[in-house]
């Protein structure tokens, strides 16, 4: 049914994939398909990987990166996994970072190039491997503006969904600690690429790490939140100082702000939105997994899904129509 609609698309794109290597100094060049064939029948999917791979793949004596299979899936996020692999392949090859005096690593990423490594721009279109292919410096920008996709194209959304997301999961559950910085420049101070700093946790005190968390946020990072909390709101019409109160009062933190937002969007009749955000910010409510089954399911409202059984709600339902 649909396992079979879905793997046809996956197996015509994973046997058209290449992989490829060119020196331009000595002009030549050599492409291979990674996967020559996928089949799928009587319930079985296999696929054949070229065996000329072998050579390339077995008895690696350098230019490789050792993962912990097991921790790499805890990760939750295909983000997490993503930029892990990226960090720890460059921290590992003499190239990718140096070390700065403090024991970090520092690996600086242009911001496309990120996203481009990191899926959040599918390199796989046609318009985007073209841009990239049998180019000794590929060009990395006009590549993503290829793209039809338009996830998180903004930086503020890019940093709270991929990176910040990424990043918090990787200090969690890997032996990593990873921060970053936004490089910016020209008018305005736009975003133009990514700097991480990484420490292996074992040359970093318990006590460090703790202090690190408690470290306040600065001027930057708390202007940033205002302009994304302004977008957030904009559809509100809020002044930039309103933006600042209610972002003060919940002492900068996201989630707080937009689960104040949600709240909004359910109320009625509310003439002073800033102070109705900040009065509801105070008293501390949160966004509950009920008030979801309230907006979703309308008249069951006081049905509370984590008690519920999905085939009675959907039984009910059923009768209706």
């Amino acid at each position: 049914g649909s396992f079979y609609s879905q793997l046809e698309p996956v197996a015509q794109s994973m046997t058209s994939r290449s992989i490829g290597m060119s020196d331009p100094e000595r002009g030549t060049f050599h492409y291979m398909a990674a996967i020559t064939n996928a089949d799928y029948e009587d319930g079985v999917f296999t696929m054949r990987f070229n065996s000329e791979f072998k050579q390339y793949i077995s008895n690696l004596k350098s230019n490789f990166t050792i993962l912990d299979l097991p921790m790499m899936l805890k990760f939750k996020s295909v983000y997490s996994f993503r930029l892990y692999e990226l960090l720890t392949s460059k921290c590992y090859y003499p190239r990718g970072a140096k070390k700065i005096p403090d024991g970090k690593f520092k690996i600086d990423f242009n911001l496309s190039e990120l996203k481009l490594s990191m899926g959040v721009v599918n390199a796989e279109l046609d318009a985007v491997r073209r841009e990239l292919n049998n180019k000794e410096r590929p060009d990395f920008d006009k590549a993503v503006e290829k793209s039809p996709e338009k996830r998180f194209n903004n930086w503020y959304e890019f940093r709270r969904r991929v990176l910040n997301v990424a990043v918090d999961e990787i200090n969690e559950k890997t032996e990593l600690n990873v921060e970053f910085e936004p490089a910016k420049g020209g008018h305005g101070g736009k975003v133009y690429g990514v700097t991480f700093y990484v420490l292996e946790k074992n040359d970093v005190s318990a006590e460090e790490i703790v202090e690190k968390t408690k470290t306040e946020l600065s001027a930057d990072e708390k202007e940033d939140i205002i302009y994304e909390m302004g977008q957030l709101f904009a559809s509100e019409g809020l002044k930039r100082s309103d933006i600042k109160a209610i972002c003060e009062v919940a002492d900068y933190d996201r989630d707080i702000i937009i689960s104040a937002k949600e709240r909004l969007l359910r109320a009625k009749n509310v003439e002073n939105i800033p102070g109705w955000l900040i009065s509801c910010i105070r008293e501390g409510y949160e966004f509950t997994q009920k008030d979801e089954v309230k907006m979703r399911f309308g008249e069951f409202e006081q049905r509370d899904l984590s008690k519920a059984s999905i085939k009675d709600i959907e039984s009910d339902l059923l009768k209706q129509e």
